[in-house]
């Protein structure tokens, strides 16, 4: 993950040096959402997180969003993170790219410890579940992933068929990578720092997840999984369900297959200035 030129705006990000517990960087990754981005913003645990002793940054990584998402984004306190180009792997890798090599927590060398939570903005995931993610890595995992299929799924939340495909999915996950996980496809996502930034990721779209899993795998980190419930997403839904089941497997595949690049790969980005951002 290279340097990047995106542009981004929000509140100032920085590491209080006074919250010796660490620092927790909340991604959310958004493309028109605001029927639901609101109501998930506010739904992070930031009191209790920062009566526990953390300092929190929020971001809404957003696709070039054409209706209120960053409106609503920025009336309720969060960052902004416009990506350059498409797809939710582009906009994940350049923010990624930001927030750890960028000057927002690279400012300083703050030794705290730094982690990072991913969950989509569309409803579906529960941000209250982000103190027992934060537990898990305290508790020695490098990487955390919320299995809905070990929590409570509500009624049309996910079709029969993405439902067999992401089991499908998360068996070939295990044969290729020798690590058992019920939910490779999973939105929601828990890193600590310190393995995020040996994570080599070239994945553009909705394979992300599999990209990060095999990354993840290969650096052989500790991997954990916490059930999580999983509601029925607010507004259209965006993936096709077979062309990116054939994404996610072919990504699984050539990250086995290539294996860990020796260098990260960046995440293209142009100059020019982003619709809803400042340089």
């Amino acid at each position: 993950m290279g340097r990047t030129g995106a542009h981004v705006a929000g509140p100032p990000v920085g590491i209080s040096r006074r919250d010796a517990r660490g620092h927790v960087v909340v991604f959310l990754p958004a493309l028109n959402e605001e029927g639901a981005i609101g109501d998930v913003i506010r739904r992070i645990p930031r009191p209790e997180l920062e009566a526990a002793g953390y300092s929190v940054s929020v971001w809404v990584v957003d696709g070039n969003s054409t209706d209120g998402t960053l409106d609503i984004t920025r009336r309720n306190g969060a960052n902004v993170f416009v990506q350059s180009g498409r797809g939710k792997g582009t906009g994940m890798r350049q923010a990624f790219d930001h927030l750890l090599h960028g000057r927002d927590l690279a400012d300083g060398g703050s030794r705290e410890p730094e982690f990072f939570l991913m969950l989509d903005a569309d409803g579906t995931y529960p941000p209250e579940m982000i103190p027992q993610f934060l537990a898990t890595m305290e508790s020695g995992s490098d990487v955390v992933l919320g299995s809905r299929f070990r929590g409570r799924m509500a009624e049309g939340a996910m079709t029969s068929l993405n439902a067999i495909g992401n089991r499908a999915l998360s068996l070939l996950a295990h044969l290729l990578y020798g690590t058992r996980v019920t939910d490779v496809c999973t939105g929601m996502w828990g890193f600590t720092g310190q393995v995020l930034r040996r994570l080599s990721l070239t994945a553009g779209g909705f394979d992300l997840e599999a990209d990060l899993f095999g990354s993840a795998c290969l650096t052989e980190a500790q991997i954990s999984e916490l059930p999580i419930d999983y509601d029925a997403r607010i507004g259209p839904p965006k993936l096709i369900p077979l062309r990116t089941g054939v994404q996610i497997a072919w990504r699984l595949l050539m990250r086995r297959l290539n294996g860990t690049p020796r260098s990260p790969a960046p995440a293209s980005v142009d100059s020019a200035p982003r619709r809803g951002t400042t340089a």
